[in-house]
């Protein structure tokens, strides 16, 4: 199926800070409180000031120190107090002295005492704070988005740690590693090192920093549209948060459960658990978590199509994330603004925003940014008419959404969370285990004693013994060995026939139940007699489904003295196509002949609320793009509804570009009526339906797409020929162009003269 098929469900753009260590991925919620920013604003005055005197009191203490460890610790304290206000270069200034100092320190150590490092020795003190002074910078350059420098500089915290046996400290560098692969958009190495922090966490008892990776995990979960598990993580960490009374922590649990019931489209929820976060926030003042609230609640309103308050709200949250240089908010903001005003029509401020966003998103190198700049812009196109444009942009939209969450990550993330709650079972029995056998251990040192007595005295004889059977049991032992050796071989050979017998055995199955299944499916499809007695014989169906079965299909009934043929496309191909290709022939059939739909549009808006109320509960996008024309023999007239898909008319060599709707039969970013058109046509034209899979195979000389102007270009080229020619035709082409390539989708065209 064409890619544009494929929805994102974000409703805006999702962004991701983190809080020293922390992870938060948020939306970034309301103007209804504008009132309580400006008060914020005089606080955060106070509070920059406190900071700044704090600053002014170690830099006092700083003059004063000798070169010793004492220096290095308030060096770390002051690099981390400019984290804090996010003066980024004089932070990184200081966390370099702390670094240098520590070397100094170390070889004038190493001289004086040249031996391994212990626990608890001075240079084992000194390692612990050179590792402090390596996250510190780490933590500048993650939030400069300087992520390869980051990287660089946690990792020799981790290596620091892990020399020294700094198990909290371990598990810190473990999690920071993980915030800045999940800020890559790299879930699999993220969930990685989220789940080796968390064990750790959890044998040292550290329960704030279990709630932190409970909701890291979560995130990924959410990320990749897993929200039951996502759901089951945020509500773990705001359990623990609760217990330990962390304010900060319950905030951010509160604001995450909140974006999932957003994502779900439970708007009560979401709400409730965003004002929850919101007042929080706001009592220990949190300026960027408000920004985030604020935009969070905009996204509500732009869901319920409230565009006022909902640009209110974001343009609030833009004005903070600009005063304290937040550009991933700043990206995030740009993304929402610039699609309210798409929606609204107001291209010109539409085109600036979502251009400042994928140009920000470009220099900070982050996909997630990237896959929803490209996203926008590619909506604004469409909207603007601006086809070639939307093609380009997205194409780079589906490049950076399925690089972030295609089939391997999603079997890495299921691998990984199955083994760490494997390990973590595992260590539980082991626990168990361990007190058994100490109740043993005692029992076995009695039963010892009296063991070693007995089998002292028979050890003479044994040994004895054992050099006059010595020889006898050496030529005994080497025939058994190749009997055993022998008899082996022979169980393996079986087995593995049995084995091969099985397997063979289980394929045949499976293909006759795929091919019989083939047989059910075309026993559905238009049969050629049915087309022949409705469309005369002027007509030629070209079905090549990829595997046995398909997703597409060719289906018509006849209503009265309306006949109707429908050309679709179902999500998937395969085993999964076939399914729901036979239950989109049975919605068909029920709209037509059950609840007497005429209009084809009408028609498709019934499909599509039947596949939504049927298999769009949990958030599927499962439905199918296609064509349904109307022949009405007595107004000798032709209608057409046609989702994603458009049919191509042709007449004195001239074809015509027939009207679509762009969005798909099922859930989808758009719930729009579906729209009915007209067909003008002179008896003897050509009308082509035709599904996405010819234009999309890939092969030729370069191995690239065929495309639908090359096949437009074709039929134009035969449309005088006779029917059977054009299939012919058609169909070498198709083989022709495929090669030795694999055939990437199902392939239906249908021709019908009129």
């Amino acid at each position: 199926m064409r890619s544009n098929k494929i929805q994102n469900y974000e409703h805006a753009n999702i962004r991701m800070t983190n809080d020293e260590g922390k992870t938060v991925r948020l939306f970034d919620c309301s103007v209804v409180r504008m009132f309580v920013l400006t008060l914020f604003f005089l606080f955060f005055s106070f509070f920059a000031s406190a900071q700044q005197s704090k600053i002014d009191s170690l830099l006092s203490l700083l003059k004063k120190d000798k070169e010793d460890t004492n220096k290095v610790n308030h060096l770390n304290a002051i690099s981390q107090e400019y984290i804090i206000i996010r003066e980024h270069d004089t932070g990184l200034k200081y966390g370099n002295q702390a670094l240098a100092l520590c070397d100094q320190l170390l070889s004038s150590e190493k001289i004086l005492n040249p031996k391994p490092v212990v626990s608890g020795s001075e240079s084992s003190l000194i390692l612990n704070k050179k590792s402090v002074s390596y996250n510190n910078i780490g933590l500048i350059y993650k939030n400069q988005d300087n992520y390869p420098d980051a990287l660089k500089n946690h990792f020799a915290s981790l290596k620091i740690r892990e020399e020294i046996g700094n198990k909290k400290g371990i598990a810190m560098s473990y999690n920071n590693i993980g915030i800045i692969y999940l800020n890559q958009g790299n879930y699999s190495d993220a969930l990685k090192n989220f789940f080796a922090s968390l064990k750790i966490k959890e044998e040292i008892g550290d329960k704030k920093g279990a709630a932190s990776s409970y909701n890291n995990i979560g995130l990924i979960y959410k990320n990749q549209g897993n929200y039951p598990d996502a759901l089951k993580n945020f509500f773990t960490s705001l359990q623990i948060e609760e217990e330990i009374g962390n304010k900060s922590g319950i905030a951010m649990s509160y604001n995450n459960i909140g974006i999932i019931y957003l994502n779900q489209g439970n708007y009560s929820d979401a709400l409730k658990n965003f004002f929850a976060s919101l007042k929080i926030r706001e009592e220990i003042g949190d300026k960027l978590g408000i920004a985030m609230s604020y935009n969070n609640i905009g996204l509500i309103y732009l869901d319920q199509g409230n565009y006022p308050d909902a640009l209110k709200n974001f343009f609030a949250s833009l004005k903070i994330k600009e005063e304290i240089g937040d550009k991933k908010g700043i990206v995030a903001s740009y993304n929402n603004i610039g699609s309210i005003f798409t929606a609204q029509k107001k291209f010109k401020e539409a085109e600036q925003h979502l251009s400042k966003a994928r140009d920000l998103a470009q220099e900070l190198g982050h996909k997630i940014y990237l896959r929803d700049a490209y996203k926008g812009l590619s909506e604004l196109d469409s909207a603007m008419g601006n086809y070639k444009s939307e093609i380009i942009n997205y194409k780079l939209y589906i490049f950076y959404r399925d690089s972030l969450d295609n089939d391997e990550t999603r079997k890495t993330t299921i691998q990984q969370s199955m083994t760490y709650e494997f390990e973590k079972k595992e260590a539980a029995t082991k626990s168990e285990q361990d007190k058994k056998d100490l109740l043993a251990a005692e029992e076995s040192r009695r039963e010892k004693v009296i063991r070693y007595s007995v089998s002292g005295g028979l050890l003479l004889v044994i040994v004895f013994s054992g050099f006059i059977f010595r020889s006898l049991h050496t030529t005994r032992k080497q025939k058994n060995i190749i009997e055993v050796q022998k008899t082996e071989v022979e169980k393996a050979m079986y087995v593995i026939k049995e084995q091969k017998q099985i397997v063979e055995e289980k394929s045949k199955e499976i293909t006759d139940s795929i091919v019989y299944a083939k047989r059910i499916q075309y026993a559905l499809l238009a049969s050629d007699s049915y087309l022949k007695k409705h469309l005369a014989k002027d007509y030629f169906v070209l079905f090549k489904p990829k595997d046995i079965v398909s997703g597409d299909f060719y289906w018509a009934t006849k209503k009265g003295n309306k006949f109707y043929l429908a050309v679709c496309d179902s999500t998937g191909h395969g085993v999964p196509g076939a399914f729901m290709c036979l239950l989109n022939i049975s919605f068909l059939n029920e709209a037509i002949n059950e609840k007497q739909i005429e209009h084809p549009n009408e028609i498709f808006n019934y499909v599509r609320k039947r596949l939504i109320q049927n298999i769009s509960q949990d958030g599927a996008q499962d439905g199918m793009d296609g064509i349904l024309v109307c022949f009405d023999k007595d107004n000798n007239s032709i209608t057409y509804a046609a989702a994603n898909n458009a049919p191509v008319l042709i007449g004195n060599n001239e074809p015509q570009h027939l009207d679509l709707d762009k969005m798909p039969i099922g859930k989808g970013e758009k719930q729009d009526s579906f729209t009915i058109h007209p067909i003008s046509f002179t008896q003897g034209d050509m009308l082509y339906l035709y599904t996405d899979g010819y234009a999309d195979q890939f092969g030729g000389p370069k191995g690239k797409k065929f495309k639908y102007k090359q096949l437009e270009e074709k039929l134009l080229a035969i449309n005088d020929k006779p029917m059977n020619e054009q299939k012919n035709i058609l169909e070498k082409t198709f083989e022709e162009w495929k090669g030795n390539l694999e055939q990437v989708d199902d392939v239906l065209v249908i021709g019908i003269k009129i």
